[in-house]
């Protein structure tokens, strides 16, 4: 008997712990709104943005929580110090945060809520490359919604920012268009009043897998409600994302007009964030430096780093110093100081290694080709050749077909170097493959894109005409008929499009090796020339042509007369030419001039006959310390031609450079060949 009533003590005693446990529980872990004003707001803060990754606010969530140190730790401020150590890269210390949070979950927590936990937790593992764990983990967090919850719309967000995340896993291209579809589905059900958001998500997924018709019917849709709506933001980000579809395509011209148009509507806005300022800028120095625009390039790179400075501190300004030390770097490597470029590069690398560069989904990519192109000036083929193929693989193992034709162009430029012309040949086919294959997918695209519309408008019309009256199966077989008349004569059309995706490919072709400005070749055209023309000749002539003083005809004139002058001269230049002669711009105010079949005297010859015709221009320079019109300054070389060794052309140019350098340095105004110095 004692025994029993002992043993009923102890279940007595054991109950009230646990209900004094429960009711400690309650009073460490309240419901949201009885939380303090400043951990309410960070965790709307928190709940409102789209991804982890952008690092918003952070200094006010480290405060909210700062604040409360002192108490009991409990569900929020744990996710809280989680969140602020994910976006700061610091996947360890987050982990543990979450997991501590995960102890004080209790019934009454918002589904919501939760549901980001598990979506931080998740995006935590695919950036430790647990990639099936971290779907597991994601799934759960999709599993805490439906269709009737008050808090549906959240998920979209959650959805939106899992696609972004896993844009960066291998074969991410396509599992980001699955990820984006189906939370277009979800937002559709619950009638989600931003749907816009999720087609342009959609949009860009697509694009990414080089579906690109489908991509921009997307982003179209987006932008139009974008407009309805008059979200100017909105505006200029779509015109933004616009201009960068153009700079992949290589339409640098179009592309520097619609980021032009985006800054334009930034100015309309007035409170435009600096870090959305930077972006476009930074986009318009990566199209200016594709023109070789290098006055344009440099003022739009210190317009970046003018917005940089303007950020405050936080994780998004560390992501976009990292961007801009490649900017940096690459502009460097461009103007020939690639020794500097290269110590730029190693800071950047580090910073990403920390991961100080989210943001910039290919960032991995455009390190390894900077590294490449720094290599290659320094005539270390070897390492540069590597880090094309590093970016290569990257490229192929995330699907980035879009970046794929700069890489092998880069590649093959390396291998031309290395004296390696049979893999040079075989990229810069590679090259030209990807620009002919990207025009007749696009080609193709739009046709099956077009049909798919018009066959389900077909269809629907002919439903809606069956049950309206079945008299009127006359007059819809006359419809069809007309409509098989219109796709016969669509599919003639496309036959003669076809046709012309040949003289397209000829046409792309040549403008990737003329100059914009000048209409004569550039280096690229040079490299070519050397590799074709081989046969029957004994011995050839290089000159460097650099026009005197031409900054300060730029500066006293302005660039537009500036590029007035550069086309004169171009012209001058190329009415001197012989039948055999090969002429190109090397970028800025430099020309080479190739003489085939020509010594050393004839060489000489025909430097004077230039510097006549340019003089004969009378295009007036007043700053110009040696004569009051434009001049040249010219340097010669003359070798013999070995159709074995590639590498005498390069030898040659570099002799004609040193040439030029010792006539600018002795007064301008003259030509000297090498032989003669």
């Amino acid at each position: 008997m004692k025994l029993r009533l002992f043993i009923s003590l102890l279940a007595l005693i054991s109950l009230v712990i646990l209900f004094f446990a429960k009711l400690l529980s309650l009073n460490t872990e309240s419901d949201l709104s009885k939380q303090s004003p400043q951990i309410q707001q960070a965790i709307g803060f928190i709940l409102n943005a789209q991804s982890a990754r952008r690092g918003e606010h952070i200094d006010y969530l480290i405060s909210s929580v700062s604040h409360h140190s002192s108490q009991v730790p409990s569900f929020y401020t744990e996710f809280i110090k989680g969140y602020i150590d994910s976006a700061n890269n610091q996947y360890d210390d987050a982990t543990e945060h979450f997991n501590r949070a995960k102890q004080f979950i209790y019934p009454e927590l918002a589904s919501h809520v939760l549901s980001r936990l598990f979506y931080e937790i998740s995006h935590i593992e695919l950036e430790q490359k647990q990639y099936d764990l971290s779907e597991n983990t994601y799934r759960h967090a999709e599993e805490l919604f439906n269709d009737n919850d008050d808090y549906s719309n959240a998920f979209i967000l959650i959805s939106l920012g899992r696609t972004y995340d896993l844009a960066d896993v291998e074969g991410g291209s396509t599992l980001t268009i699955k990820q984006a579809n189906k939370a277009l589905e979800f937002a559709q059900n619950i009638k989600y009043s931003e749907i816009e958001r999720v087609y342009y998500t959609l949009g860009l997924s697509y694009w990414n897998n080089n579906q690109t018709i489908t991509g921009i019917n997307f982003k179209l849709k987006a932008l139009n409600i974008y407009l309805e709506k008059e979200q100017y933001s909105d505006i200029v980000f779509s015109l933004t994302d616009i201009g960068i579809d153009y700079l992949f395509l290589k339409n640098y011209n179009e592309a520097i007009r619609q980021l032009k148009q985006a800054l334009q509507y930034q100015l309309k806005i007035n409170n435009t964030k600096p870090e959305e300022a930077y972006y476009v800028v930074y986009k318009l120095y990566n199209a200016y430096i594709q023109l070789n625009d290098l006055d344009n390039a440099k003022y739009y790179l210190n317009e970046a780093q003018r917005f940089l400075a303007s950020l405050q501190d936080s994780i998004v300004k560390d992501n976009f110093q990292t961007n801009q030390l490649l900017l940096e770097a690459d502009y460097l490597t461009t103007v020939g100081r690639s020794k500097e470029a290269l110590a730029l590069l190693n800071q950047a690398t580090e910073r990403h290694k920390n991961g100080l560069s989210n943001g910039f989904y290919h960032f991995d990519v455009a390190l390894y080709n900077a590294y490449g192109k720094a290599y290659n000036r320094l005539e270390l083929y070897d390492k540069s050749i590597q880090q094309h193929q590093l970016a290569l693989d990257s490229i192929k193992k995330r699907e980035l077909f879009y970046l794929e034709d700069d890489t092998y162009f880069y590649l093959y430029e390396a291998y031309l170097k290395q004296n390696n012309p049979l893999d040079a040949i075989y990229y810069l086919e590679k090259s030209h493959a990807i620009k002919t294959k990207q025009l007749n997918d696009n080609n193709q695209s739009q046709t099956q894109f077009l049909l798919h519309s018009f066959d389900n408008k077909k269809k629907e019309s002919r439903i809606l005409e069956l049950e309206k009256n079945a008299n009127k199966i006359m007059f819809f077989s006359g419809f069809l008929l007309c409509i098989l008349v219109v796709i016969v004569v669509f599919i003639r059309i496309l036959i003669g499009k076809n046709k012309e995706i040949s003289t397209l490919n000829i046409k792309l072709h040549k403008l990737s090796i003329t100059d914009v400005l000048t209409t004569i070749p550039n280096r690229r055209a040079l490299e070519l020339h050397f590799l074709n023309n081989k046969q029957d000749l004994t011995v050839r002539s290089i000159m460097m042509i650099d026009i005197d003083y031409f900054k300060n005809y730029n500066d006293t004139y302005g660039h537009k007369k500036g590029d007035e002058a550069l086309i004169a001269v171009a012209k001058a230049l190329k009415d001197s030419c012989r039948e055999n002669d090969f002429l190109a711009r090397c970028g800025g105010e430099e020309f080479i001039f190739v003489m085939n079949n020509t010594n050393q005297a004839e060489s000489i010859q025909m430097a004077e006959k230039i510097q006549a015709n340019i003089t004969s221009l009378c295009i007036s320079h007043e700053n110009s310390d040696v004569s009051s019109f434009i001049t040249l300054s010219i340097g010669i070389t003359t070798y013999s031609i070995n159709k074995e060794d590639d590498a005498n052309n390069e030898k040659a140019i570099i002799e004609a450079d040193k040439a030029l350098y010792y006539s600018k340095s002795n007064g301008r105004n003259q030509n000297n060949h090498f032989n003669a110095i």
